[in-house]
């Protein structure tokens, strides 16, 4: 189940205060990824992008998951299906743990996979 509420790379980045050619970075830096919009450009998935105590903000999370699996093998496309789909271990989706707060788990279960 991939996301259906996604942002276009334009108003991410203005939600996040930032300029469009900014978000690239981010997702270089595993701060952020984004999928194929219905349009077939890059859009991140609304879900990535939190209210912070400083104003909106990546899901601080996201960045030590997405690494984890890079490090374990994964593509970005690969870390991001597995993401949302749902694991035993977790009774969810990774992602939906991870907005829920449960990383240490999330990351437990990603860590298994490099193994």
């Amino acid at each position: 189940d991939r996301p259906t509420d996604l942002l276009s790379i334009d108003a991410a980045a203005r939600l996040l205060g930032i300029e469009p050619r900014r978000i690239k970075q981010l997702v270089r830096d595993r701060q952020l990824f984004t999928l194929r919009g219905p349009d077939g450009a890059p859009a991140v998935p609304a879900a990535i992008i939190v209210k912070g105590e400083n104003g909106w903000e990546p899901l601080f999370s996201l960045p030590g998951t997405l690494t984890l699996l890079a490090d374990g093998g994964f593509s970005p496309m690969e870390a991001v299906e597995w993401l949302y789909t749902e694991q035993e271990e977790l009774g969810q989706t990774p992602m939906e743990a991870l907005i829920a707060g449960r990383h240490h788990r999330v990351n437990a279960v990603a860590a298994m996979l490099a193994l």
